[in-house]
């Protein structure tokens, strides 16, 4: 539960929450109403700072620094927020300038200087239980926060499923899992071994990509039958050479010229194959470190990447040192791969002396067999074994991959399977949980609409699914809607085990597409639902919204109004200032 929210300044407007629904008004500073001007004006409070109230909430609870909070001017200021941690009420003061570490007061510990990344740790144990990761695309506490204070800005209101626009289905899912109490470990291995499985099949294309043999259009077989078959063909035809030239007879004159000219060749030969081996390894080398982007763990760079835009309060703080740590692990990567590719590179011109001078005798040798004749034909058979002997090579070694790439995706389809099969039981298993939630969201969209919507939660094979659906009656706000009967629904299962951040925050713009006398029954549902819940739930509204609200239905919501209100005059915002 939220307690106060404040600033060591005097202008900043000192919010104190209350159990229950907590109301805070947005007023206009020319005292507009709801029946004058345009839908944007009577539903804009630029400036007066509703927007900036989640964004420094986030910020107190370990988010990062977004909206008002990059301006310049309250960078040195200290906000304070005090929040009912466990069985503690805290205050946590924390400052843009210094956003890596926080101050903890409590009246068991007194104040202690703690890092940020620490606080989100502290808040993620005692709010949603949550220890050491498990590994990759597991559920993080900064991902599951955002579910309890949504923003526009994010694309939050979106879709209920999703607090982020780019959010991944692996994400959402696994972070759903976790607050409706199901087994998220189970959705993190299924989404887990479905990327690695369709990394595992691109690479198999990208190798079947190699094999020109078949003219297009034609029918072709799985990748390690063609090979198998390519194989046996040059085989075949490296048998029928070897053959012609074991019978191939000269004049007696010319043995040992040919002896030393086979030696020659194979030395040839053995310099070459280096020689691709090495260019082969510095191919690699080079692909790995232009395309190194996390190939063992795909889904950081990404989920980086859409934090960095969506999901900022986490990789703010903690990812400077976390960005810092495996810019280092790039880094080395990096210079074992130029040291690879250097030594290769080195291999390869060292043998170049070697290769000349080979050249050069055999030309000489060339020349003298030539002259007699017969030699020609065999130097001609020879080199056209050669090739087919490298062609051979290149084949087996292609073959090999691919029955690596094989065997793995026919044990990652088994992993796939498994994880399905472990999910639906986990699913059964849990079916209370599931009809409390479908019970749960059905109510509250009932006294919404008057009939009930639906939430089914469904284990399928490409995941855990959350589908919400309200009535369709036509009215405007559906979306909006779903949202707040989906929020409502996972913070009372999150509340019946113990977990949770005690509130939930929604914004004006959540209830904007509402008409009046929806908008007035959600507020009264919130109302109730904090009753019989105790859990907070505070909403930023408009004042000509709430007006609005009341005359269509009726109702009067004048004592969950906060005695703070914002404006848009100067200095009438949260802040107390108006930011140019």
């Amino acid at each position: 539960m939220l307690h106060r929210l404040a600033a060591d300044r005097d202008g900043f407007r000192t919010l104190t929450f209350r159990p229950g629904l907590n109301i805070i008004l947005a007023t206009r500073a020319d005292g507009g109403d709801a029946d004058s001007g345009s839908a944007n004006e009577r539903r804009s409070r630029n400036g007066a700072g509703k927007s900036s109230t989640i964004d420094l909430i986030h910020f107190l609870l370990g988010g990062k620094a977004e909206g008002a909070l990059t301006a310049a001017t309250v960078a040195e200021w200290n906000f304070s927020l005090d929040v009912d941690v466990g069985p503690e009420r805290i205050e946590v003061t924390r400052s843009v300038a210094n956003a890596k570490q926080v101050y903890i007061h409590s009246a068991q510990t007194g104040v202690d200087r703690i890092q940020n990344a620490q606080w989100c740790k502290r808040l993620g144990e005692e709010w949603f239980g949550l220890r050491e990761k498990r590994g990759n695309g597991d559920v993080s506490y900064r991902q599951l926060v955002s579910y309890f204070a949504r923003r526009k800005r994010d694309g939050g209101l979106d879709s209920p499923i999703r607090t982020f626009r780019n959010q991944s289905t692996a994400s959402a899912e696994t972070s759903l899992a976790h607050l409706f109490g199901l087994d998220a470990e189970l959705v993190r291995r299924l989404h887990q071994a479905k990327a690695a499985l369709k990394q595992t099949k691109d690479a198999q294309t990208a190798l079947a990509a190699l094999d020109k043999a078949a003219a297009d259009g034609s029918k072709r077989a799985d990748l390690e039958a063609q090979l198998e078959a390519e194989i046996a063909s040059v085989k075949l035809g490296r048998d029928r050479l070897a053959e012609r030239i074991d019978a191939f007879n000269v004049l007696p004159a010319f043995r040992e010229l040919e002896r030393e000219l086979a030696t020659l060749n194979q030395d040839f030969r053995d310099l070459s194959d280096g020689d691709v081996i090495d260019q082969e390894a510095i191919d690699v080398n080079r692909r790995a470190s232009e395309a190194e982007t996390f190939t063992e763990a795909p889904d950081i760079a990404r989920l980086f990447e859409e934090a960095r835009i969506v999901f900022p309060d986490l990789v703010t703080d903690r990812y400077d040192e976390v960005h810092r740590f495996h810019e280092r692990l790039l880094e080395h990567r990096q210079s074992h791969l130029q040291n690879e590719i250097a030594a290769a590179q080195q291999r390869i011109a060292n043998r170049q002396p070697r290769r000349e001078m080979i050249e050069a005798r055999r030309r000489d040798i060339t020349r003298s067999l030539r002259a007699s004749g017969p030699a020609d034909e065999l130097l001609r058979l020879r080199d056209e074994l050669s090739g087919r002997e490298s062609e051979l090579k290149q084949l087996e070694g292609r073959l090999q991959e691919a029955r690596k790439l094989e065997e793995r995706a026919e044990a990652l389809e088994r992993e796939v399977e498994d994880a399905v099969r472990a999910l639906r039981q986990d699913r059964r298993e849990r079916s209370t949980i599931v009809d409390t939630a479908s019970r749960t969201f059905s109510e509250i969209s009932e006294r919404l609409y008057e009939k009930a919507g639906q939430l089914a939660i469904s284990a399928t094979d490409t995941g855990l699914r959350f589908l919400p659906q309200t009535p369709a009656d036509g009215s405007a706000g559906v979306m909006s809607m779903e949202v707040f009967c989906f929020d409502l629904t996972l913070a009372a299962l999150a509340k019946w085990r113990g977990e949770g951040p005690g509130f939930i925050i929604h914004d004006s713009h959540l209830f904007e597409p509402v008409d009046g006398r929806q908008f007035a029954r959600a507020l009264q549902i919130a109302a109730d639902f904090s009753e019989s819940t105790g859990i907070q739930y505070v909403a930023l509204l408009n004042s000509d919204e709430l007006v609005r609200a009341e005359r269509e239905s009726g109702a009067s919501f004048a004592n969950y109004v906060l005695e703070t209100e914002l404006s848009d005059t100067p200095d009438g915002g949260l802040f107390g200032i108006r930011f140019d």
